[in-house]
């Protein structure tokens, strides 16, 4: 069956400054290397879209090249027109990363639903789509790619790409600090776990197969990982009748993860329930909590 696509084009510049000639080894790695960032733009907001970069003209005066980028998506959505604007910006936010870094490691970086704000080493931030902020940190490929970049443009004057909403422009000045690498190449993991508590948590799915977490009421709705098998071993058998709406007292241990700057990063957390320290607590008949408030 042949699957119908719709295609989202978005042009951008890239202008090299300088010269109105360039040198051809240094113009392909340049393109290359800009070519490469953009799939990885489009690769952390939306793996599955079809990209295709087609060069569309070049002009004379500062050596500038009109890039098409055709992003071809089986879905019919009615923000497909906006994709490739979307990968675009993406694209030009790893430049402002980069730039904003100033040669240096991130100070402090913290993400929500949204966003990903980062914090540079004189205490400025910047705010980016939360994909492409993770995406620039998970290692050190996007970083390297930009230190490429400028460490063969060290000829030309600036280095600039323009869209028809935005424009970046890199001054010749900033090329030493956009050529130091300040992404490590594997980035370890960090996580700091709490004290255990003790805690009576308000039951609102219970994992009966063992396939999935266990819901709970914690404050809010929280999905936990129970690792007393003792207790587990006994619900499988029926020893142990849960249902929705008992309390189960219990020592939890909250783990978060850290940024590379020992930070906690935001909606982070994550249960384990260590030991389950009690009789399971059934609901009073004339005050039950609400599960789906």
């Amino acid at each position: 069956m042949k699957t119908d696509f719709i295609e989202s084009v978005e042009s951008f510049k890239v202008s090299f400054g300088g010269k109105n000639s360039i040198d051809a080894e240094t113009f392909t790695k340049s393109i290359n290397n800009t070519i490469d960032l953009v799939k990885e733009s489009a690769n952390a907001l939306d793996p599955s879209c079809f990209l295709r970069l087609e060069i569309k003209a070049t002009q004379e005066g500062s050596f500038e090249t009109v890039i098409d980028a055709v992003i071809r998506h089986k879905d019919d959505l009615l923000l497909v027109s906006s994709i490739a604007g979307n990968i675009i910006q993406g694209f030009l936010n790893f430049l402002l990363i980069k730039e904003h870094l100033k040669g240096r490691k991130a100070k402090k970086i913290e993400s929500n639903d949204k966003e990903t704000a980062i914090q540079n080493q004189d205490n400025q931030i910047i705010k980016v789509q939360k994909e492409i902020g993770n995406a620039y940190f998970q290692n050190n490929k996007i970083d390297n790619l930009i230190v490429n970049q400028f460490t063969i443009l060290t000829d030309r004057s600036n280095y600039s790409i323009t869209t028809k909403d935005n424009k970046v422009i890199i001054d010749k000045k900033a090329y030493e600090d956009m050529k130091q690498p300040v992404v490590d190449e594997n980035p370890t993991a960090k996580t700091i776990k709490q004290k255990p508590i003790e805690v009576e948590l308000l039951l609102k799915k219970p994992d009966l197969l063992g396939d999935s977490k266990w819901q709970f009421v914690y404050n809010k709705t929280i999905e936990a990982k129970i690792e007393d098998e003792d207790f587990l071993e006994k619900v499988r058998r029926g020893k142990i009748s849960v249902r929705a709406g008992v309390k189960i007292p219990c020592l939890m241990e909250v783990e978060y993860d850290l940024s590379d700057r020992l930070d906690i990063i935001q909606k982070s957390e994550k249960y384990n329930i260590k030991k389950i320290t009690g009789d399971i607590i059934e609901p009073e008949e004339d005050n039950q909590q609400s599960l789906f408030e």
